[in-house]
């Protein structure tokens, strides 16, 4: 028996390596284990094993003789299999995001609090150290206990009852007395998780590899699924979802439309998926969100619900993962970790807010969850939902007739909107006449009001008014945010603080001025407008912790706070508050980041954000401060028409080669030596450069670019790195699949260059943020 195993410290290359008799019965395919490399021994995972006689490795030529032996199970890890369908997850995962295998592997292994046993044996030569009778008392009772124990001890029970018992197993070990296997607890089972994978304590010996069997077609939709497409039913989307859960098989289906819409429909198909014996998938983008979607299905109906996420400890995490494989659980509710969960039979993957930036993971393999949710899919043969109330730009260029029709249903109880052109009014302007005329109104008719925001502090940046410089971090070179009580001015990077200084360090002017404005500014003012009324803060900056927000959010519902001053993280909350009147002061702030999807991000932010004008039942009144009224964000968050957004952004995304018209790839390249890093970046900027010319005329096909565009090298910082030297390099392609063979050919040109150089050269694929 052979085994390919997985090395983190080779990132793309996999070896191959005899299997011991004695771990025979002990390894499956995703078994961590302790291997020989070179001089040294280091710790893989087992992602192949097959007959010696074959002569063939799916990853590795083999030449048999000069094969090493796997030494040992790794110690403390846990050892159970990993499902089929979750390794060909894996290895989509790793071909379109170009990272190495050992690192998506880790996506999948178990949380390594399941406990393993060793067990502790006499060899041959042990028993030939017997006869000699001048061998220490302490040694000779271990070796005699041993002997009294054909099948061994544990060494948990040997460590017990033998004085100083850890240097003496060592020894003996050394000598070669002793030999010691890692084993599961007895009693502990390995069953068969889903239809079509068999699984015995040695599953490579009867794994049957095909997918899950297609769900049974069924007549009638149950009468609560019943009821709910005839309220949708001229409504094809709603018409095409209830198709997919009678078909059966891997669709994908958009799904656009208020929270409560949503939820109802995600409620009635946890009961139609379950009724076909499959499982059910929920992701949802944050921790808190998880746990109260988790509640809220079990309040309905009698689930077996487990909600899943990374805050949770590890023995809870491995507690709940033994559960989920044996298919205990009916729904599973998490983030995006868990996607790879061993669910049995899954038979539903719902994206809730799939437009939340929170899917896309900002380490390596850099995944995001929609896309990886399409893959869980087609792994499982399972129906796919990408729920949303203001769909991210890819899934409106993938299915545009579908969600402009949902888009123009959700759009019907949406508030009255005010727009204010500032550009009448003096720069300095914080709130309009009529802003600040409108929240007069609503607090003497006794009612709250929200101001939103979404930059925290008390401006952008303190500016010299002589010179124009702004203090900058000494560290990272970029402009200092002004907060307030106390004064400060911070670093948005790495967090350093600074004093206020009283004169410009360029110039030694002692006039500053206040570029931008922040939360902190906004309530400054709002307190000199209205002294007599409570106000609160609602960022990231004054509210720290969950039951802070809690308790913020209690007094605005009590009414014991009147305006609320808010960020985005308000917004975001799983229960936000609402109010008659939503003031934005600066509802173009977000406009004005150099990021391509900036738009996209103020348009889906201000669309969440109109949800909380209401009065009661009935919509309430949304004031919008602008310099830039003809904006098409603004003019369709203004006419209440989405589609005019989403033609416009996508015309213009066209235009210019950014996603959904093309895919965007980011090489980052990052180390602690500028010299070494250098090396490693005029490598790849030539090897770019030839694949760049290499490439068919039209390859990239959108934005004029004819061939796929490569900009850099780049200098980049990013929040928590900033000891390191970063070097970016972009990729504009709109045939992704033939870049990522390019730049996996990359990948091995690299390797074999550096073998062994410190610098790090990693990809992401579909980047968020360039930088």
């Amino acid at each position: 028996m052979l085994a390919d195993v997985v090395l983190p410290a080779r990132r793309f290359q996999v070896f191959t390596y005899q299997v011991p008799p004695h771990l025979l019965s002990l390894l499956y395919v995703g078994s961590p284990v302790v291997v020989p490399l070179g001089s040294t021994v280091v710790s893989g995972v087992v992602v192949t094993l097959f007959e010696a006689q074959n002569s063939y490795s799916q990853q590795t030529k083999l030449r048999k003789k000069s094969l090493r032996a796997i030494l040992s199970l790794e110690a403390d890890a846990g050892n159970r299999p990993l499902e089929h369908n979750l390794l060909r997850l894996v290895e989509k995962i790793s071909g379109y995001y170009l990272a190495p295998l050992a690192a998506c592997l880790r996506l999948i292994v178990p949380p390594h609090s399941i406990p393993v046993v060793k067990r502790i044996s006499l060899t041959d030569d042990g028993r030939q150290a017997l006869l000699d009778r001048s061998l220490a008392s302490d040694v000779q009772l271990m070796l005699r206990k041993l002997e009294q124990a054909p099948r061994g001890l544990l060494r948990s029970s040997l460590m017990r009852t033998i004085k100083n018992g850890s240097n003496i197993l060592t020894r003996a070990k050394k000598k070669g007395w002793i030999t010691e296997q890692t084993t599961l607890p007895s009693g502990s089972k390995v069953q068969s998780p889903v239809r079509g994978i068999r699984v015995g304590r040695n599953p490579m010996h009867s794994v049957s590899r095909g997918l899950f069997d297609p769900p049974e077609e069924s007549g009638e939709l149950p009468e609560s699924l019943q009821s709910s497409a005839s309220s949708f039913k001229d409504n094809r989307i709603w018409k095409h979802l209830f198709s997919a859960v009678q078909t059966g098989g891997f669709q994908e289906v958009p799904v656009v439309g208020s929270e409560l819409v949503r939820q109802d429909l995600l409620f009635t198909m946890i009961e139609t998926i379950l009724n076909k014996d499959r499982r059910v998938l929920i992701l949802a983008p944050e921790v808190q969100q998880a746990e109260i979607l988790g509640e809220q299905v079990r309040r309905v109906g009698n689930f077996q619900v487990e909600v899943y996420h990374g805050h949770l400890s590890t023995m809870v995490r491995a507690a709940r993962w033994e559960r989920i494989r044996q298919g205990d659980v009916q729904v599973v509710v998490g983030t995006r970790s868990a996607l790879f969960l061993p669910v049995p039979n899954l038979g539903l993957v719902w994206i809730n807010q799939e437009e939340d930036p929170s899917y896309k993971d900002e380490h390596l393999p850099y995944f995001h969850a929609r896309e990886v949710a399409r893959m869980r899919g087609e792994c499982d043969q399972a129906l796919v939902v990408y729920g949303s109330r203001s769909p991210s730009l890819e899934l409106f260029g993938r299915y545009t007739e579908q969600v402009c029709e949902s888009l123009e249903r959700s759009s019907q109880q949406i508030p009255h909107v005010n727009m204010v052109d500032l550009r009448t009014l003096p720069y300095e302007t914080i709130m309009s006449p009529a802003l600040i005329t409108r929240i007069t109104r609503s607090l003497d008719e006794g009612e709250q009001v929200i101001l939103l925001l979404n930059r925290k502090g008390f401006s952008g940046a303190l500016v010299c008014r002589d010179c124009g410089k702004a203090p900058s971090c000494p560290t990272c070179g970029v402009a200092l945010k002004l907060y307030q009580r106390p004064s400060r001015l911070v670093c948005t990077y790495c967090e350093g603080v600074q004093p206020t200084p009283e004169t410009c360090p360029t110039c030694q002017g002692r006039v500053f001025r206040f570029s931008g404005m922040g939360t902190q500014r906004l309530e400054e003012e709002v307190r000199r407008l209205f002294p007599a009324v409570p106000v609160a803060r609602f960022d990231r900056e004054n509210v720290k912790t969950p039951d802070a927000a809690d308790t913020m959010l209690r007094q605005f519902r009590q009414r014991v706070i009147g305006v609320m001053i808010g960020t985005e993280f308000l917004v975001h909350q799983s229960e936000p508050p609402t109010a008659p009147v939503i003031g934005f002061p600066q509802a173009d702030f977000g406009l004005h980041i150099p990021e391509f999807r900036s738009a996209e991000r103020t348009f889906q932010m201000l669309s969440k954000a109109l949800s909380l004008a209401r009065k009661g039942q009935e919509p309430g009144e949304v004031i919008l401060q602008t310099r830039i009224p003809d904006h098409h964000v603004l003019t369709a968050i203004t006419h209440q028409c989405p589609r005019m957004f989403y033609d416009q952004e996508l015309e213009l995304r066209d235009l210019l080669g950014y996603p959904p018209a093309t895919h965007l790839i980011l090489l980052v390249v990052t180390g602690e030596q500028a010299s070494r890093v250098q090396k490693v970046v005029d490598f790849l900027h030539q090897r770019l450069k030839e694949f760049e010319r290499k490439r068919p005329p039209g390859a990239a096909g959108k934005g004029g670019m004819g061939t796929p565009m490569v900009l850099g090298p780049m200098a980049s910082k990013k929040p928590g790195r900033i000891k390191k030297n970063r070097v970016i390099f972009l990729m504009k392609t709109a045939d992704l699949s033939e870049a990522q063979r390019g730049l996996q050919s990359l990948q091995r040109e690299y390797e074999a260059e550096f073998p062994k150089d410190p610098v790090v050269v990693e990809f992401n694929v579909d980047p968020m943020d360039i930088q």
